[in-house]
Formats: C-alpha cells, structure tokens, sequence
C-alpha cells in the first residue's frame, strides 16, 4: 500500500489526539466563575487592606443571613410554654453581624456600599455594576476603590 492514501484507521490531517471541543483557538480562556475580589487583588486593582475589608463584609452577610433553620431545636422552640423566653432568639453572633452591616452600609455611603454589593456580595462584573447602576464603566474602578478603603477603615484595617 502507498503512503499517500489514508487508511481506515489514520486520522484526519491536523488531529493532535483531543477533541476538538477541548482544543484552544489561539484565544485565551476566561474563567468566568473566579472570585471578583481574589481577581482584584491578583492583577493588581486593590490592595491587601481592601481585600480583608472584602472579606470581612462578605462574612459578615453570610452570618448576618443565618436563619432559623440553622439554629438548634433548644432555640426555635417556647421556653416552658410560656412562650418564646430569651433562649429562643438568635444568637449574638448574628446579630452582631447585622449591627456592622448596617454600621458599614452608614460608614461606606449608599452609592459606595451598592457598589460594594454588586462587586464584593454578588461577584458581578465591574461592566455589569455599571450598566446596573447607570453609571460610566470608566468611573467604576476607582468608585469601587474609594468604596473598599472607606471599608478598610471602617473595619480598622487601613
């Protein structure tokens, strides 16, 4: 048999053994599911203090949105059928958590925090903050820097 033939088993010309789905096209592949503030951090667009401001707020949501469902039957239930005694609500911890929400929201100011929201909270995009808050994508990063510094010293990180 001559070489110039291909046979039933050869692969087509160009084939380097992966399918085609998992080859790249010459372009870069984004991660779209990356951390918004570790992206930040990472490339150079904030700093350490306004990270931890970041990562401050976020775990302060995350314990202030503790619910019911997560606190132990001892607390949900009446105290001695007298009904609800000073054991059934939620713990300190949570509502410390709201306290400094609600302290950093004042601190931060509306527009800053909402910024804070989007970006830090919901993980959007810096483009799509903008196009949701109607402002300018070009004034965005330097809003949400100012945002994240007045954090950082709410939380006396700076």
């Amino acid at each position: 048999m001559s070489g110039d033939k291909p046979g039933r088993n050869s692969k087509p010309a160009g084939y380097d053994g992966e399918a085609p789905e998992f080859r790249q096209r010459g372009t870069a592949v984004q991660n779209i599911q990356v951390d918004r503030l570790e992206w930040l951090l990472g490339h150079g667009h904030i700093d350490v203090a306004q990270h931890g401001a970041g990562r401050r707020l976020q775990r302060d949501r995350e314990l202030a949105a503790i619910g019911g469902y997560a606190l132990p039957l001892v607390f949900a239930g009446p105290d001695r059928g007298e009904g609800f005694g000073a054991r059934s609500f939620p713990g300190d911890i949570k509502c410390d958590a709201i306290r400094r929400m609600n302290a950093a929201r004042a601190h931060v100011g509306g527009l800053g925090f909402r910024i804070l929201e989007l970006v830090v909270l919901e993980n959007v995009a810096i483009h799509e903050a903008a196009r949701r808050l109607g402002e300018p994508v070009s004034k965005l990063p330097l809003a949400l820097k100012v945002a994240l510094d007045s954090l950082a010293g709410f939380y006396h990180l700076a």
